[in-house]
């Protein structure tokens, strides 16, 4: 194999596990039920950090999420770095009951090629989202509950602290307009880095023929972090992470023997 030849598997490797890191849903508070009173849900998000790692082809990946503010007003940050390139992105967003609500997307890809960098501005208001390096990709009657690309993951994480059944998020993805549906599988009690514990499976719904496949595991213990990501693709290969350190609040989570 040449060096060219070599050189451009290992970015398609690398680029396959950037974008594959990017599905990461993230450590979440416990929602309250529907039947509580509005100001019960100040509790529902907590501050953490959450580090996961994977390997792709022998090339490791690390990924963080940090969510930080409150209680109206958070921030949460994603980055992912390996040795041929590097994401972070970050949203900001308020909250209205249960529901969050994005307030500004920013998201930065160096490394691979040609870098890329995106930001949108939400306007819930006017039902606008605004593409501020590319106007013209903006979005016009956007509907009341749009998240932006990593939003609709905390949604979905405190989706499932609640119970709820009906897990369909629609997402601003440039000029369009994506939608993600889940399902809940059952409780599963798996292995991790961090040792033994009981989780709530989901799973990314597709098409009736579709051969991809991606199951998420949250840990109710652990204020309903995902420990776990697993995809399997249509040309057969599959992809896991894993949580490997987490501190919920400042404080850090105790390893079980």
């Amino acid at each position: 194999m040449s060096r060219i030849t070599a050189t451009n598997h290992i970015a398609a490797t690398v680029r396959t596990a950037l974008a594959f890191l990017i599905l990461l849903p993230f450590s979440v508070g416990a929602e309250p039920s529907s039947d509580l009173a509005p100001d019960s849900t100040s509790s529902i998000l907590q501050p953490f950090t959450a580090t996961y790692e994977a390997k792709f082809g022998g090339f490791g990946v690390t990924a963080v999420r940090t969510l930080s503010g409150g209680p109206d007003s958070w921030r949460l940050d994603f980055s992912a770095n390996s040795l041929f390139a590097k994401i972070e992105e970050y949203s900001r967003f308020s909250r209205q009951g249960t529901q969050l609500l994005p307030q500004h997307y920013n998201y930065k890809k160096t490394g691979l090629g040609r870098d890329r960098h995106t930001a949108f501005n939400f306007d819930h208001a006017k039902h606008r989202i605004t593409n501020i390096y590319d106007k013209e990709r903006s979005i016009n009657d956007a509907p009341k509950d749009i998240q932006d690309k990593i939003s609709y993951q905390l949604q979905l994480a405190q989706d499932v602290a609640a119970g709820k059944k009906n897990l369909e998020y629609r997402v601003a993805n440039g000029k369009k307009i994506r939608h993600y549906k889940f399902r809940i599988l059952g409780n599963e009690s798996i292995k991790t880095p961090m040792g033994m514990v009981e989780t709530v499976r989901v799973q990314r719904v597709r098409e009736e023929d579709a051969e991809r496949e991606t199951d998420i595991w949250f840990a109710p213990e652990w204020n309903y972090a995902l420990v776990k990501l697993s995809q399997q693709e249509e040309d057969g290969k599959s992809y896991q992470i894993t949580l490997t350190k987490l501190t919920i609040d400042g404080a850090p989570v105790n390893i079980k023997k």
